[in-house]
């Protein structure tokens, strides 16, 4: 047998599972010696899952690497299998499998009244600016960073129940629950107005949508249109909540008080300097930067904490474990770390 090791080393790499089926039609072997050949059960073995569940079989969390579900892509026939041997193979030595060296930087990104907010940890350290596009921020960064941002991106195009990461992030939320919008359908993207949008969602799914979910539908559409265009989106992109953030960090308890109060805007300031301990100092310039016409006080703390929970890829955690994909393949999740 040619060295599994290999495929293996070569799935992480590129962050892509296969399948077991694929493998062993890859191999021309039965499944038993394709389960003998993968060893103990362990990170990179992790790589290798059930066509149905696109899970590894028998895993505990903690023997899944860390970012398994990262992408929603499987492979699942053999001829896909060789490509990736022959794209690792003529990679050239010492390449990055994203294509880039150096320091990783962890962005986490939120709407604003000036266009986007993001802030940046890199080696500990916190920085920060505006944005009028998310694709200005995009050309910044590279493919070995990761992007967090606080915007539904996958999206049905009808369905009346919505997403389940909306619903089961209510559920945890609790006294919160109300922070997280339904994410609207893709057809009222673009649509003139509130009530033509209301009126299509209704009769699309059963349901209207708020006006706190139309105010955001110009920035969602942006995004829509980012991941569908570019593969590098598609890459280091991904979707979180601010509240969601916060209730992970605070070891699976929601914040007591709203995030507009000043009790709100301590309380989370303080769950982010436990991990950070130069925090306030950089939110402090960042308020005394920028106007509250710009950018409002707790668009800065939700940007943070989602750059720390980008920072921390051995505790994250998705709403569903099993995204769901929308007609475009992205996945409907949100990412949260659990300590």
């Amino acid at each position: 047998m040619r060295d599994i090791e290999g495929i293996l080393e070569a799935l992480q790499a590129s962050r892509l599972r296969c399948t077991y089926n694929a493998l062993t039609a890859f191999y021309g072997i039965t499944m038993p010696r394709l389960f003998s050949a993968l060893g103990k059960r362990r990170p990179l073995a992790s790589w290798v899952v059930n066509a149905r569940t696109l899970q590894p079989t028998g895993y505990q969390k903690d023997q899944e690497h860390p970012e398994l579900y990262r992408y929603p892509k499987v492979l699942t026939q053999p001829e896909e299998i060789r490509k990736l041997l022959q794209e690792a193979h003529t990679r050239p030595e010492g390449d990055s499998p994203a294509g880039h060296e150096g320091t990783t930087q962890h962005f986490g990104v939120d709407g604003c009244r000036g266009g986007w907010f993001y802030v940046c940890l890199a080696d500990g350290n916190l920085s920060g600016d505006t944005v009028s596009r998310l694709e200005g921020l995009l050309e910044r960064a590279t493919l070995a960073d990761v992007v967090f941002v606080d915007i539904p991106i996958g999206l049905w195009t009808a369905a009346p129940g919505g997403r389940q990461c909306d619903s089961e992030a209510r559920r945890l939320l609790g006294p919160r629950a109300s922070s997280v919008f339904n994410a609207p359908i893709r057809g009222i993207l673009g649509l003139p107005g509130y009530q033509e949008a209301n009126a299509t969602s209704r009769q699309l799914t059963g349901k209207g949508i708020s006006k706190q979910t139309w105010n955001i539908c110009g920035k969602i559409l942006e995004v829509d249109a980012l991941m569908k265009a570019d593969p590098k989106a598609r890459h280091i992109i991904r979707e979180v909540h601010p509240e969601l953030c916060f209730y992970g960090l605070a070891n699976g308890h929601p914040m007591t008080h709203n995030k507009k109060t000043q009790a709100g805007f301590y309380e989370r300031l303080e769950i982010i300097e436990r991990y950070l301990p130069g925090a306030r100092d950089f939110v402090d310039s960042a308020l005394a930067h920028y106007p509250r016409s710009v950018l409002a006080a707790d668009d800065i703390l939700d940007a943070a904490v989602a750059a720390l929970t980008a920072s921390l890829s051995s505790h994250w955690q998705t709403l569903p474990k099993q995204p769901e994909l929308d007609c475009e393949g992205l996945p409907m999740e949100m990412v949260y770390c659990r300590r």
